[in-house]
């Protein structure tokens, strides 16, 4: 038996948090990012007042439906990128981070760096943006779309060393075979 390394509770409790976010991600993706996609006469009227919240109460100008949609194809178009591909990887994710799968960091490294490039034009489009919004509107929604940028990015950061120690363990069987 193998001592555990000092850093081995700190890779748990990331694990632990990592799980948490993919788990939640679950119906979050289900029942409010896919709303903007959906034709508003064929959402559930609960996913409807979710997203008047969000519109609304928060003054989200990405998630906006019906008439006050705005002209941003290009975020609609990640919120399906999240719906297709994304979302079957929050069920890998949950269930590989839970079992402890070694396998889980080269596709989970794939999602961090996606997800963390995907979220800087929502974020410059905040900062900079041509949005009617105030200042303390705009700082509002970024203090909820910046978790969507630090955790994958986290994700991607412990993936990839992840994946360097699955390589350098692969090379050492290499040469010792």
């Amino acid at each position: 038996m193998t001592a555990a390394s000092p850093s081995a509770p700190r890779r748990a409790k990331l694990d632990m948090l990592f799980f948490g976010y993919f788990v939640s991600h679950i119906p979050i993706t289900l029942l409010v990012d896919v709303v903007p996609l959906l034709p508003p006469a064929l959402t559930p009227g609960f996913m409807l007042a979710l997203n008047t919240l969000l519109t609304e109460q928060l003054s989200d100008p990405f998630m906006a439906i019906g008439a006050a949609r705005s002209d941003m194809t290009w975020f609609r178009s990640l919120l399906a990128s999240e719906l297709l591909f994304q979302l079957p990887l929050f069920f890998y994710a949950a269930r590989a981070l839970w079992k402890g799968c070694p396998k889980r960091h080269a596709p989970l490294l794939v999602y961090g760096a996606h997800v963390s490039t995907t979220m800087v034009p929502v974020l410059a489009t905040l900062a900079f943006g041509d949005i009617d919004r105030s200042c303390s509107q705009r700082l509002m929604l970024a203090s909820m779309y910046v978790p969507y940028l630090l955790i994958p990015l986290a994700i991607a950061a412990v993936s990839f060393r992840g994946c360097l120690r699955a390589l350098s363990l692969s090379e050492g069987k290499l040469k010792h075979s």
